[in-house]
């Protein structure tokens, strides 16, 4: 069963940077980018334990799907050292909430993005869903979460084996990927 995600809403006033739109992203000049994604990563990087701190996070995740969807900020933001950053939050966040949205976040940078660079280390990313869905195979809500990121990873990958003439290393997807989509499939 597939579930339609329901659009996300960030809160532009208690946003720890500034809601910027995703034209402005885009246009910004690299000094003026660098400090905002500066800005993301140690937000989210942080590892402050208070209750505002997850909410802060969620908000700020929330205004990344937000803007992840064009195109431009999507290659701008998943070429940088955010991608790291989200992959990381992944294994180590210990809320939920914030590990399904981080995982939206992958999804749609990878559905959204035009150009996966050459250092972008998609194989972590693909090795951390997957254990993560192993993990918790018997929660149907966190696999809904889960397995949309792991689909828009893989299908970006193929894309762009397709599109270049010499594979690469760092594009190998684990086999256990596809192994857990498959019985996901099976087993649903």
């Amino acid at each position: 069963q597939i579930m339609k995600q329901a659009p996300v809403r960030f809160d532009s006033k208690a946003l720890p940077i500034p809601a910027y739109s995703a034209e402005k992203l885009s246009s910004m000049k690299d000094v003026d980018w660098n400090d905002v994604l500066q800005q993301t990563c140690s937000l989210l990087d942080s590892t402050e334990k208070s209750p505002g701190t997850a909410r802060s996070k969620l908000n700020l995740l929330h205004y990344l799907c937000a803007v992840a969807v064009h195109k431009e900020v999507a290659s701008r933001l998943i070429n940088s050292q955010l991608f790291p950053v989200l992959t990381q939050q992944l294994r180590a966040a210990a809320n939920w909430d914030i590990r399904a949205k981080v995982a939206r976040v992958i999804g749609l940078l990878a559905l959204h993005t035009s150009e996966l660079g050459e250092n972008v280390p998609v194989s972590e990313a693909f090795i951390l869903l997957t254990e993560l869905i192993r993990e918790n195979f018997r929660n149907g809500k966190l696999k809904q979460c889960l397995l949309p990121a792991l689909g828009e990873l893989l299908y970006l990958v193929a894309s762009e084996e397709v599109k270049k003439e010499h594979p690469r290393e760092g594009l190998v997807v684990p086999s256990a990927a596809y192994t857990v989509l498959m019985r996901c499939l099976r087993e649903g």
